[in-house]
């Protein structure tokens, strides 16, 4: 199999570097103004997009995670009483399901106006109506052939 051209790999080499400054700067904004850990963030994010509740599984799927790695943050989470763990879903009585408490709707809450701000900075600000088409298509690509 040949390598890829150097031009494309330029274009995957800037692509990890643009997800890696904007990750990092959305760490040190949510970890500053709001004293929250960016994936901390993605867990309330995730359980806010979902009406509030998702099985574990369904929620490390979301957020690219095995359950495994994700059970620690949640204990954690729980502690700081931002979820909750509900057991006996409807249909299967062994299924864990996380809850997003009122703290942890209020703290996803002040902590997305951080969030949105970082984005918009450093991503969405950027982009004419054209590259947002073209990302799409690209993206869109991508997922297909993966």
């Amino acid at each position: 199999m040949a390598a890829p051209d150097p031009e494309r790999l330029a274009v995957w080499r800037s692509f990890l570097v643009a997800h890696a400054s904007i990750e990092r700067s959305l760490t040190l904004a949510l970890d500053e103004e709001r004293e929250l850990q960016l994936p901390w963030f993605e867990v309330l994010n995730a359980l806010q997009h979902a009406g509030g509740k998702l099985r574990v599984m369904d929620l490390a799927e979301r957020l690219l995670v095995s359950a495994s790695s994700l059970s620690r943050q949640l204990n954690r989470m729980e502690d700081e009483g931002f979820i909750r763990r509900d057991r006996g879903v409807v249909g299967d009585h062994r299924a864990v399901v996380i809850v997003l408490t009122r703290d942890g709707r209020d703290t996803w809450r002040r902590a997305n106006t951080t969030y949105l701000r970082v984005v918009k900075r450093q991503f969405t600000n950027q982009l004419t109506e054209t590259d947002v088409t073209n990302l799409h298509r690209i993206l869109a690509k991508m997922f297909e052939a993966g």
